[in-house]
């Protein structure tokens, strides 16, 4: 079978200023699989990265004629593998893979259990593809900005630059400024590897001050502190070049205030604590309003501009309380809300003298408007019962194969929902006098109960297992792989310490 997907025709600019943003042409489709008599059906796919910039969405294909996605088949107590063949168009064919389930191994530390025949790896990002990078050796490039009628600064304030066309974010320019000033210099510094901003290839540049404010909690009268957008400067055309500074006078505009309501149940989330891990203690308790300059289909970009951020959370266990920012962003933009509760966890091996430090979440995204019109709560927590070949996951585990089975009972919740599930799997290892940790892998199904594919685990280490559980409207395992979808929200449980002897 074939398919094709037309992609929307973006109708406005996502740069700074106004400009024309032409419409893409249709994604081709991925070859036929096609079947001959007695021969299994094939598996299809295509991988490439979406990237929108001033002049429209740019479709680049990721070269796979070198790293062709494979597939996994557990078969007889074993695992077959089907070997795929990649194309520098993108597309890629896997052949003679039977009916029914199977492992994509997307890359050598990344799977998803699917029964998919067609398969699209596509993935958004920002930016155009072609943007230059600062050379090494050629010295730094720097824009002082000369700024007035700032709201009055504050040594917590942040002077922010955001260019959406050359995929730049600084969250904070270098400040010479003093306290309570409504002018000041605010210098913009790119180093080796960076963009260069070029306003011939419609680079454009806005800068923002997130102004230090308080608010007082309905109730019981706790004042907190966070940082929301206040002014605003819509930058000349420049342009970045090696080794060269150069100076920027501008005056910041005041954009409509804008009110935000929260009511966010903090203890509800601190509350899980013990399901993360029963070793697991809160970390932190953050909330952002971030801005994202795509389709909320491209997922969740990162290094995108901020509106709010509010990261010192009440000690009260529910919060409510009014935050004022504004929003000079284009209206085109899809303002989010974000939550996330981290709570960490400490693994020592034996002959070392500091832990490793794990963390799992409790997260939540959504467009604004959604996020403010209810109380911020998890709707459920993290899998429960996690087994690892039989064994409570929650207690060390030695295990005597390298692919053992998963399983777990799905969050308890009153909501009729779907759920996709991450493993992702951290290897501990000592480098004295220290036990520290690395990724190795990650597994992503929809069932509870789910066998590792060889190549992840080896003899002779120890692992922690993370147990991520998330649900999100209409997007399935294989859009996971690349993007972090838009809405969302997850649970993360940590294992205890698992030996492969």
């Amino acid at each position: 079978m074939r398919s094709s997907r037309t992609l929307v025709c973006l109708l406005s600019c996502l740069a700074l200023s106004l400009g024309t943003v032409g419409c893409p042409s249709q994604e081709p489709s991925p070859p036929d699989a096609g079947t001959d008599a007695g021969v299994p059906p094939g598996v299809t796919g295509q991988r490439a990265v979406l990237t929108l910039t001033q002049s429209g969405e740019v479709r680049r294909p990721v070269d796979l004629s070198a790293s062709a996605p494979r597939a996994l088949v557990f078969e007889g107590g074993t695992f077959v593998t089907h070997e795929g063949v990649g194309r520098a168009d993108g597309t890629f064919t896997i052949p003679n893979v039977p009916a029914g389930t199977y492992y994509l191994g997307v890359d050598p530390t990344t799977f998803v259990v699917t029964d998919a025949r067609e398969v699209d790896l596509t993935s958004g990002a920002l930016g155009r593809p072609d943007v230059a990078l600062l050379p090494m050796g050629a010295g730094s490039a720097a824009v002082a900005f000369e700024l007035g009628n700032l709201h009055p600064y504050q040594s917590t304030d942040g002077i922010t630059l955001f260019s959406a066309n050359a995929n730049v974010a600084r969250f904070r320019l270098t400040p010479t400024a003093t306290a309570g000033a409504t002018s000041g210099t605010f210098t913009y510094t790119v180093r080796t590897g960076q963009p260069l901003i070029d306003p011939a290839r419609g680079d454009r540049a806005l800068l923002t001050q997130l102004t230090t404010r308080t608010t007082t909690l309905e109730g019981g009268g706790e004042t907190v502190t966070y940082r929301s957008v206040s002014r605003s400067f819509e930058a000349p055309e420049f342009q970045t070049r090696p080794g060269e500074a150069q100076t920027i006078s501008g005056t910041m505009s005041e954009p409509p205030a804008l009110t935000a309501p929260i009511h966010w149940d903090l203890a509800a989330y601190r509350n899980l604590a013990s399901a993360v891990n029963p070793r697991a203690t809160v970390l932190s308790q953050i909330m952002v309003f971030d801005v994202l300059p795509t389709p909320l289909d491209y997922g969740a970009i990162s290094a995108v501009p901020q509106l709010v951020e509010f990261i010192q959370p009440p000690t009260a266990g529910d919060m409510r309380a009014d935050f004022v920012y504004a929003n000079p962003y284009p209206s085109s933009w899809n303002p989010i809300g974000v939550t996330e509760s981290r709570f960490q966890v400490p693994y020592q091996l034996p002959g070392t003298t500091t832990p490793a430090v794990l963390s799992g979440s409790v997260s939540y995204r959504d467009t604004l408007s959604t996020f403010l019109s209810r109380t911020i709560a998890p709707p459920f927590g993290p899998v429960r019962q996690p087994l690892i070949e039989g064994m409570d996951a929650r207690q060390p585990v030695t295990l005597t194969t390298t692919t053992p089975e998963l399983s777990w009972t799905a969050p308890s919740t009153e909501q009729d929902v779907s759920y996709n599930y991450i493993v992702f799997i951290h290897q501990l290892t000592v480098q004295s006098p220290a036990t520290v940790s690395r990724f190795v892998g990650s597994l992503r199904t929809k069932d509870t109960r789910v066998r590792l594919p060889p190549g992840l685990l080896s003899p002779g280490n120890a692992y922690v297992f993370i147990f991520d559980v998330n649900t999100t409207p209409g997007s399935g395992l294989l859009r996971q792989v690349f993007r972090v979808p838009v809405p969302i929200t997850g649970a993360q449980a940590l294992s205890e310490i698992v030996t492969v002897p």
